[in-house]
């Protein structure tokens, strides 16, 4: 099973228990995507330098998270530049590209994030965001950008969601130059796979029995 496919597993896990045990973790959730910056709790993503990969990875927090980008538009190749405002771009040219994916290595979860996009083209953004504990499963809704302005978006989980991932995707004409100034912060750290779960659950199970036997010998 590789990592994406446990996040999965994990995350439909939490949903479950979410909806089953309404008490534990409520089942109406709240996400808030607003224009404009709230660095409040967040941390630069530091950027390692990159030319032409499919993934671009980067760094976030105290802990040095990795932070993973990735897009399927066009070849689906990217580039990272690491100085000044620390740009996600498309690939050899930076040629405009029109949908750019980011989330935590791992099982690691967030619940805020800031980024600028630096658009080729005006026109809007689909913001898709998946997670824990969002209703339906994810929260998606589409906001206009300006060509060669200053696009700064803030999404934030309000009543307890925790961010697994956040696609951009350029719609009504738009594209995209670069995606710069990714902030990320609320970190949630990596959670007990399921495996880990089954070995500790019959670990326990094991002892109850070693347990009921001593007290039947006694």
């Amino acid at each position: 099973m590789n990592s994406k496919t446990k996040r999965q597993a994990w995350l439909s896990a939490i949903a479950f228990c979410a909806l089953t045990f309404g008490s534990a973790l409520t089942a109406q959730a709240d996400i808030v995507v607003v224009t404009g910056v709230n660095n409040q709790g967040t941390d630069n993503v530091l950027l390692n330098p990159a030319t032409d990969v499919l993934t671009v990875t980067g760094t976030v927090g105290p802990d040095n998270l990795i932070v993973d980008f990735t897009s399927t538009s066009g070849s689906g190749l990217l580039s990272a530049n690491p100085s000044g405002q620390a740009t996600v771009s498309g690939g050899t040219g930076n040629d405009p590209f029109s949908q750019l994916s980011f989330e935590l290595a791992g099982s690691d979860l967030f619940t805020r994030a800031v980024f600028n996009i630096n658009a080729a083209a005006g026109g809007s953004v689909l913001i898709h965001v998946e997670g824990v504990n969002i209703t339906g499963g994810f929260f998606e809704d589409d906001f206009m950008v300006d060509a060669n302005g200053q696009n700064f978006f803030t999404v934030t989980s309000i009543n307890g969601q925790l961010i697994d991932s956040i696609s951009l995707t350029a719609i009504n004409g738009a594209t995209f130059d670069d995606v710069r100034q990714v902030r990320l912060g609320g970190f949630v750290a990596a959670v007990p796979e399921p495996e880990s779960y089954a070995l500790m659950l019959a670990g326990l199970g094991a002892m109850g029995f070693v347990a009921r036997r001593r007290k039947q010998k006694a």
